[in-house]
């Protein structure tokens, strides 16, 4: 028998890393009333479902007084004890209050095997203290985390109840393999103005093919066959029949004429390629998992769909990356980081990292917008090197 003890809190990932790399057979959790009535232990039991640990509950928990917050420690100790004497105990000191923690270290000092922390921005688990009965003359080494978490357990964790991911999609799949030379073609070459002109044109010929259903977020592919003022050259010629080899359009070199294939290919056009490359990047730089086109809702609010472009967890940590095809005015690059900014803090976390991708030269306005809430901002000059960012984050 081994019985984790862990101090609930907002942050659920500071408790529940340890637990999955540990499996203890009992999990004690430690609750003040104000941890109860945000439901953080309703968020960690649900993640504890597959773990098959027993969960033991010690609420009411002083969230101020050292001397109350000790007295209680001491119960919570006695019930453990009562429970089976000759389980191992670890303490996970990561959570709660400060005045918590340092209560509950005293108190379990002389009775945890372990005393942990659960150190999310490093990727590792150190140890506080270990029991003199183990007989350790000193403190066990940091222990590397391990990959307990995909997209969506990371999200789950955060209160984010996913439902649906397009990269999930057997037919998407199929498409992704096709379109994966396209995608880096338009990804490696978009620092050059001529290309993010096209793309800009494209952007606008793929919202004049598309059309919005009556009361509905569904489109229709309405006027598929579109035109360039002129036929492409140089670069844009070598850009359209990528996406010519890759069935997305049909076109034929020297013809200013086009035809998208499908509602896809032109959603794909439209902004969907950056997408697509981010996915593929992440991928290649090897990450744990990696999702695209994410949907859910918050809990509580189920009537709210939410979307992310791009998700991707790795050792526990999780990087959302968003993507832009078009050049905004101010207004909305104001809107767009504030919407990044809100929603991302929420779904990542303490730890985790927003990226924001842009196929255009962003304006002063999103650059300033973005430093101020934490958002890294990727411009066309360092998309061709996305696997390799992605590869730094992971590392």
């Amino acid at each position: 028998m081994s019985t984790q003890v862990v101090l609930v809190s907002d942050q659920v990932l500071q408790n529940l890393i340890p637990i999955l790399m540990e499996r203890p057979t009992r999990v004690c959790l430690v609750l003040t009333e104000a941890m109860t009535r945000r439901g953080a232990d309703r968020r960690l039991a649900a993640q504890l479902r597959g773990v098959e640990a027993q969960l033991i509950r010690c609420e009411r928990c002083p969230d101020s007084g050292f001397p109350q917050i000790r007295a209680f420690a001491h119960q919570v100790a006695e019930t453990l004890l009562n429970a089976g004497a000759d389980t191992e105990i670890v303490l996970n000191a990561t959570g709660g209050t400060k005045l918590m923690s340092l209560a509950f270290v005293e108190v379990f000092r002389d009775l945890a095997s372990r005393i942990l922390y659960t150190d999310t921005a490093h990727r590792r688990i150190e140890y506080l203290a270990s029991s003199a009965h183990d007989g350790l003359a000193s403190v066990p080494a940091p222990t590397p985390m391990s990959n307990v978490l995909d997209v969506p357990a990371y999200l789950r964790a955060q209160g984010f109840q996913f439902q649906r991911a397009v990269s999930d999609e057997p037919r998407w799949t199929t498409l992704a393999a096709a379109r994966k030379a396209a995608c880096k073609f338009l990804g490696r070459r978009i620092a050059d103005p001529s290309l993010q002109q096209l793309i800009g044109t494209l952007n606008y010929l793929a919202d004049q093919a598309l059309e919005r259903l009556p009361d509905s977020r569904d489109e229709r592919l309405a006027a598929p066959v579109q035109s360039f003022p002129r036929p492409p050259r140089g670069l844009w010629s070598e850009a359209m029949a990528q996406l010519a080899a890759a069935d997305v359009l049909a076109w034929e070199p020297g013809s200013e004429y086009f035809r998208f294939t499908n509602l896809a290919a032109a959603q794909f056009v439209r902004g969907g390629w950056l997408e697509d490359y981010a996915y593929h990047a992440a991928n290649d730089a090897g990450v744990h998992d990696a999702r695209l086109g994410v949907e859910g809702h918050w809990d509580q609010q189920e009537a709210m769909a939410n979307e992310f472009d791009v998700l991707a967890c790795h050792l526990n940590q999780l990087l959302h990356i968003e993507c832009k095809t078009l050049r905004y005015r101010d207004e909305n690059d104001n809107a767009i980081a504030y919407k990044l900014d809100s929603l991302g803090d929420d779904v990542r976390g303490l730890f985790g990292h927003t990226w924001l991708l842009s196929a255009r030269e962003p304006t002063e306005t999103l650059i300033a917008r973005a430093r101020r809430a934490r958002i890294r901002l990727v411009p066309p000059a360092e998309l061709q090197q996305l696997r390799d960012l992605v590869r730094d984050w992971r590392g």
